[in-house]
């Protein structure tokens, strides 16, 4: 009987024995490698990114993010320490330590437990200041002739606009190495989030209010433009080629602009209806003629007609009608309110007139009935 069940605990341990374990050299050795293979594949692996920037802007960035760890590490790594010194000092059985009842105070200890918060904070307090100044996303960078782009943020599309090169890009961003970029940005949607990765940080972006970004390249390289914002299906996927090439190949991209011209009565065509978004299809990138110089202006005026819009008008939501939903017309300077800004005048940027949809007291809000309207169909099937 002894035998038996000595034999059977044997033959327990040999199966158990034979099964991998979940640390064992070869599991190690085998993730190892899935890993050195990943950072060895090109591609995505290799785009540019917040440690591998191809500009200047997220290169000061990068900079500032390290600065700060360092400094993190500064404040964490002395607790640490003091933990193991004081285990190992005032363990059971050692002769190091001494028994002292009567301490309340030391003035050496005090100064260095508060000396170190104090150089902390004010080192972050400074540098969180120039950082500030130094990267404020509306600061033009130094550079003769920037290039202007103005960007629309769509449900399932980024339109970038080039005014002076009158062309139109859909789902791809080009910009000229060594040349410093100004966007112009708005959404003709719900509350969108713009990352330029490998290029700057991320901004947002609301319908009928107007943000800016420096921004440039240093090399070439490519990177994505980035729609971060959690509003609704797809969002996650709204990610398309932005790339940094040299002065030449951006004049020969340019000059490769074809198919029917960007007007204002085509724009209601491109955008896409609550009901497709859900079901989300990047579209392919596409360079088009621009034959309208204020297209821009007028995406922003179309919430700036103190009328509330239509449902059937309204860009994202389900029953949205291209026919329906005309652009504002009119000369560029008459298009928007007397005093808008970038950065739109709801943001504290001189009200001169109510601007339309603005929350007024004793006045129901036109853009705030618009914007839950847009918000809860779209965030009907959201992720």
């Amino acid at each position: 009987m002894r035998s038996s069940a000595a034999q059977e605990a044997l033959e327990r341990g040999q199966r158990a024995a034979s099964k991998p374990a979940l640390f064992s050299r070869q599991n190690i050795i085998t993730v190892l490698a899935l890993l050195a293979a990943c950072l060895a594949l090109p591609g995505s692996a290799a785009a540019a990114d917040l440690f591998d920037p191809i500009g200047p802007v997220l290169a000061a960035q990068a900079w500032h993010l390290v600065r700060v760890t360092l400094i993190g590490v500064f404040v964490v790594t002395p607790p640490l320490v003091l933990i193991v010194f004081v285990i190992w000092r005032y363990r059971i059985g050692g002769s190091s330590s001494s028994y002292w009842p009567t301490w309340e105070f030391n003035g050496f200890y005090e100064t260095a437990i508060w000396a170190g918060p104090l150089v902390v904070v004010g080192f972050l307090g400074i540098w969180l200041v120039s950082s500030t100044v130094e990267l404020d996303p509306y600061a033009p960078l130094p550079g003769a002739d920037p290039l202007r782009i103005d960007l629309v943020g769509l449900d399932d599309k980024w339109l970038a606009l080039y005014p002076d090169e009158r062309v139109a890009a859909l789902n791809e961003i080009v910009l000229p190495v060594g040349r410093p970029v100004t966007f112009r940005i708005t959404s003709d949607t719900v509350m969108q989030s713009f990352l330029p990765q490998g290029f700057a940080g991320q901004i947002y972006l609301m319908p009928g209010m107007v943000t800016e970004l420096n921004l440039a390249a240093s090399e070439p390289g490519e990177g994505k433009a980035i729609q971060t914002q959690y509003n609704g299906s797809g969002f996650a996927n709204q990610r398309v080629p932005m790339r940094a090439v040299s002065e030449a190949d951006f004049e020969t991209w340019v000059t490769s602009a074809s198919g029917e011209p960007l007007t204002a009565d085509r724009y209601p065509t491109l955008i896409s209806s609550g009901k497709s978004v859900e079901e989300f299809q990047m579209t392919k990138a596409a360079l088009m003629p621009l034959a309208d110089d204020c297209l821009f202006e007028r995406v922003v005026a179309r919430y700036h007609q103190n009328a509330q819009i239509p449902v059937a008008a309204q860009p994202g939501s389900p029953t949205y009608d291209p026919e329906a939903a005309p652009l504002p017309a009119g000369a560029c300077g008459a298009l928007l309110p007397e005093g808008f800004t970038p950065g739109g005048m709801a943001m504290g940027s001189g009200m001169a007139k109510p601007m339309a949809g603005a929350e007024m007291p004793g006045t129901h809000s036109v853009g705030a009935h618009n914007a839950g309207v847009m918000s809860a169909e779209r965030m009907s099937g959201s992720e």
